[in-house]
């Protein structure tokens, strides 16, 4: 099975298993570790379901706004379903490695749980640059640290060995495509990567 399949597959019952009372009740937390504005243009890569786009809606205010990206049909199915009554969220069929917007659209990306299972990161950090404003940022966020995502991943079929880059290699990995970190959190039951493009 390949990771689409895998993804489109898991959609169905991926908010009863990874939204649980528990993540639900950490989600504002983590979201207030990045500084989203209100009115706020952001773009939420490898979306999923939206299971985050909620807790964002409030950093950014009616003003602000959400596209939504996944390669899932599924995934992307399942959140235009239920964000189809909010106008602020729009959701979109698409890799991040070709992301279908204009250059400099948004202020912040944020990239909640995906990162790990991009095919060519350095390809999605470049197009993720690409589609981010100067001095807008690039958010990398976990509900778990990264070991705990390597044990999380292990033995589960073509997600296996999707892990994060270890801390010397996404410092690289972002100043070789154009940005500034400006916080690196790496602790149990959470990851953080903040960083901003440089013009």
């Amino acid at each position: 099975m390949d990771k689409k399949a895998f993804f489109n597959r898991m959609a169905e019952g991926w908010d009863q298993k990874f939204y649980t009372p528990e993540m639900r009740e950490r989600l504002p937390q983590l979201v207030s570790l990045f500084r989203l504005h209100p009115g706020a243009r952001i773009l939420d890569v490898g979306a999923g379901t939206g299971g985050i786009i909620p807790y964002i809606l409030q950093a950014i205010g009616p003003e602000g706004s959400i596209w939504a990206v996944d390669f899932s049909e599924k995934m992307v199915e399942i959140g235009r379903e239920k964000f189809k009554d909010e106008p602020r969220v729009r959701f979109s069929l698409s890799a991040v490695e070709c992301l279908p917007f204009a250059d400099e659209f948004f202020h912040h990306i944020v990239c909640f749980g995906a990162f790990p299972h991009f095919a060519d990161k350095q390809l999605a950090v470049k197009e993720m640059r690409r589609v981010l404003k100067t001095q807008g940022t690039l958010i990398i966020l976990h509900a778990l640290s990264s070991q705990e995502i390597k044990q999380h991943h292990m033995g589960a079929g073509p997600v296996s060995h999707d892990f994060l880059p270890e801390e010397i290699e996404m410092r690289r990995l972002l100043k070789t495509a154009g940005f500034q970190v400006l916080q690196l959190i790496d602790r149990p039951k959470c990851y953080l990567c903040e960083a901003q493009k440089k013009s």
